[in-house]
């Protein structure tokens, strides 16, 4: 169908959609409202943390603070993360890297194919276990994944080499208060500004 014939409010709604895909990564989180403990192993590091979900906008609470933060809250709509010290009641505030995002996509990112393996219960949800390879940094590696059957969410996944895992547990689809994603007034920022950043010791 020709564009031209479009009303003009079908026109700006998906001009807003474009606009929000700039700057997302393939594959970013699905617009899901939900709350969760997620596990992460790397080798033999393991990083826990409450999750809380809604749209493109992600709070993650830490068991061990990671990097002195023991919240982060992760804007998409801003392209920004808040780091919140919160024993010394600062934030800091970055741009948002892989680091920060939250894949919780059917699909993931760089896949190449996938073989559905069988039906399986995990964690209270049934869901579909999947053979998934993907392509990364020009090597392909195979992965372990098992979707939920009704909201299709990666419930967990396990890498086939061992060496990294990703799970939810405790995980309850309802909806989120914004509140969770907005920057506590009482804390204080800890960037310097922009002409108060320390000189290199050759000027």
């Amino acid at each position: 169908m020709d564009v031209r014939v479009l009303p003009g409010s079908v026109v700006l709604f998906l001009v807003g959609l474009l606009s929000m895909a700039i700057g997302s990564l393939p594959e970013s989180a699905a617009a899901l409202d939900f709350s969760s403990d997620r596990i992460v192993k790397r080798g033999k590091s393991v990083v826990m943390a409450h999750v809380n979900a809604k749209d493109d906008r992600w709070r993650f609470e830490f068991s061990i603070p990671q990097r002195g933060a023991s919240v982060i809250i992760v804007r998409v709509d801003r392209g920004t993360a808040w780091l919140i010290l919160s024993k010394r009641r600062l934030y800091v505030e970055e741009p948002i890297t892989n680091d920060y995002r939250l894949e919780v996509s059917e699909k993931m990112s760089g896949e190449i194919s996938r073989e559905f393996v069988g039906d399986e219960m995990l964690n209270g949800y049934p869901t579909e276990l999947f053979d998934v390879t993907v392509a990364e940094e020009g090597e392909t590696r195979q992965y372990y994944r098992w979707v939920t059957k009704v909201q299709r969410f990666p419930m967990k996944t396990v890498s086939k080499q061992g060496d990294w895992s990703e799970e939810f547990r405790r995980l309850v689809f309802t909806e989120q208060s914004r509140f969770l994603f907005e920057l506590p007034q009482r804390l204080d920022p800890a960037n310097p500004p922009a002409n108060m950043e320390p000189t290199s010791n050759n000027e």
